[in-house]
């Protein structure tokens, strides 16, 4: 499951609308769509959006020749 779909139904589970979610990380509605479309988003934006649906935002880099 990608970040953004992790994201969309962590956000249905807490019974959140995007536009709360949004008020909530200080962004827009739109940004929150675009980010559960899979558009980019910044570590700080996923990690404001984490916190704020409880949840931890954890990092395992893979670097290429390592898979």
């Amino acid at each position: 499951m990608s970040i953004a779909q992790q994201i969309a139904r962590l956000r249905t589970l807490a019974g959140i609308s995007q536009r709360e979610l949004a008020r909530r990380v200080s962004c827009t509605q739109p940004q929150i769509c675009k980010i559960e479309g899979g558009a980019g988003a910044s570590l700080a934006q996923l990690q404001t959006i984490a916190d704020v649906l409880g949840e931890s935002l954890i990092i395992h880099p893979v670097f290429q020749g390592e898979e």
